[in-house]
């Protein structure tokens, strides 16, 4: 493969608790087609836009932040001028452009180079076949993410965005339903014309777009053809890109000061107020976990997958529960039941002292994994006091050898055709002893203690 070099515009809606687009009180949670419209995101003459909502500057700083970006305190919309049906008044506005002051710039992230984090309001919908319009997206907030080209692999781009996309759902800056979408910008030596790849709609359709575009350009590549500079299209069913139009350049464009929208003023203890207040991120936690608690790689990126899964966890340790132990019952056994019950883990009543409970039971070796895995089970379903729960229902574990050697002799008695079997050499039987003596004791035994304890007595 030839040396390549990728950048990515990534556009996400934002989630705001006020649920309004950018520039009027119009709701952006409307059902039928243009049922949320009104004269401003519609265009209308004479119509006026409001101030941008509060809400989207302050998660738009939170997104930078989260970024590691410099983040401006003047920030400046301008209009970008296009003729296209789903933009009614003209033009889009933007913090991008000629003159633009992004909210955010010169950041890093994982590796990758962020070169500015604006503002944007969203077109309307439009279908060019029927010629039909649906205003109801037009004026949605947007976050519009632009890094540098430092991406050299589709593989590359495809972890990034999945820890992208992980990172500010710790923030909960991304409307999740809506997913995210994204222009990319792919270029091959020798000349490193960009090609740029329109609204790509899914993380799949992304990397499959940057693997086709690669190849085709290696071909004029090697067919002695330059690669010239262009927009392209991709056709998700045909698997290609296809040309749209030469490459713009910002002059086509006309970018121009919005004169409806004043020069928006930042206080710089609002923005230390919004940035001392974001969360430790993925990566950190990631780190920390394998540093300080010793968990396994996997398993911290498992817990740092959704923030409310690891401040449960860390809730857990802090009760004095061993992390690895945690960690082993968090990745597996926790979430392997709320996939079952299909329940989230804010959904479920239990808290971290239910949980602690559980595992300081299993820690002590009071309770087999066994048992342990059944209370979970009822822990998601309803919560209750775990340790009375055991004490009243006979649950503790059964390990005192007098009473294994009792079962173990019991069980060899009643099974004789297994003790042969495994003195066959079928190493197996020994393991059916084992769950015969698990069922009669409802768990309650430790297996690897019985296994232990029936090769000594079998000999």
């Amino acid at each position: 493969m030839a040396s390549i070099k990728i950048g990515l515009e990534v556009h996400g809606y934002l989630h705001m608790d006020n649920k309004a687009k950018l520039f009027c009180d119009c709701k952006v949670d409307a059902a039928q087609p243009n049922e949320g419209i009104c004269p401003i995101c519609t265009g209308m003459p004479g119509s006026k836009p409001m101030a941008a909502n509060k809400d989207a500057v302050g998660k738009i700083i939170s997104i930078a932040g989260m970024l590691d970006c410099r983040i401006n305190t003047r920030l400046l919309f301008q209009r970008k001028h296009y003729d296209w049906p789903d933009m009614p008044t003209g033009y889009q506005r933007t913090m991008s452009g000629s003159y633009s002051v992004p909210v955010g710039e010169r950041g890093m992230f994982l590796g990758i180079g962020i070169a500015d984090v604006h503002l944007e309001e969203d077109p309307a919908k439009w279908d060019p076949e029927t010629g039909l319009v649906d205003y109801n997206r037009s004026g949605f907030p947007l976050v519009e993410i632009v890094t540098n080209p430092d991406f050299t692999s589709p593989q590359l781009v495809r972890e990034w965005l999945k820890k992208l996309v992980t990172t500010l759902s710790y923030i909960n800056a991304i409307d999740a339903g809506a997913g995210i979408k994204s222009d990319v910008n792919v270029s091959v030596a020798p000349d490193f014309n960009r090609v740029e790849i329109k609204n790509v709609n899914s993380f799949k359709s992304i990397i499959q777009a940057i693997e086709y575009e690669v190849r085709r350009q290696e071909q004029q590549v090697k067919g002695g053809n330059k690669i010239p500079q262009e927009t392209r299209a991709w056709n998700d069913s045909a698997g290609v890109t296809v040309f749209m139009r030469k490459k713009e350049q910002a002059a086509d464009y006309m970018f121009i000061p919005d004169p409806d929208l004043p020069v928006i003023i930042l206080q710089d203890s609002e923005v230390s107020s919004i940035i001392s207040g974001l969360p430790e991120r993925p990566a950190q936690k990631i780190e920390r976990y394998i540093r300080q608690l010793k968990i396994d790689r996997t398993d911290a990126e498992i817990l740092s997958s959704e923030i409310y899964l690891a401040e449960k966890f860390e809730k857990v340790v802090a009760k004095k529960i061993d992390p690895v132990l945690a960690a082993r019952w968090f990745r597996r056994e926790l979430l392997r039941v709320l996939n079952y019950s299909k329940k989230e883990l804010h959904e479920i009543e239990a808290d971290e002292h239910h949980l602690a409970q559980l595992l300081r039971l299993v820690e002590k070796k009071k309770i087999t994994d066994e048992v342990a895995k059944r209370l979970l089970e009822k822990l998601v379903e309803k919560p209750f006091d775990v340790e009375k729960h055991v004490q009243s229902s006979g649950l503790t574990a059964v390990s005192d050898a007098a009473t294994l050697t009792k079962l173990c002799r019991q069980a060899l008695e009643k099974n004789k055709k297994a003790v042969e079997d495994y003195k066959s050499g079928n190493g197996k039987a020994l393991n059916f002893i084992v769950g015969k003596i698990m069922a009669e004791t409802k768990g309650k035994a430790n297996p690897q203690e019985l296994a232990k304890l029936l090769k000594k007595l079998v000999k």
